[in-house]
């Protein structure tokens, strides 16, 4: 049996370059979600757009995007939690 957990936070956007392609960072506004921490994401963009049509790239997802929405799934065996009910019945 599969559970389902879903993780939610606010977001921004930023704006980085390091030799190479402009980057789109992906800016947490809080460390909430497990699943990225420590994690940094962010989107490469084309080779030959420009900073200035980064830049409204940028200002488009901060203005309209307001988080990151991350659901993962986890299989949970079902013998597991009858094991602990047993062992606590018993002890």
């Amino acid at each position: 049996m599969a559970t389902t957990k879903v993780e939610k936070a606010g977001v921004g956007f930023g704006i980085s370059q390091q030799g190479g392609p402009i980057v789109i960072e992906v800016r947490p506004h809080h460390d909430t979600i497990s699943a990225l921490k420590g994690v940094q994401l962010g989107f490469e963009l084309l080779n030959g757009i420009t900073r200035e049509q980064a830049k409204k790239i940028l200002d488009v997802l901060n203005e309209n995007v307001v988080g990151v929405r991350i659901t993962s799934a986890s299989e949970v065996d079902p013998d597991a939690k009858t094991d602990n009910k047993r062992q606590g019945a018993s002890g």
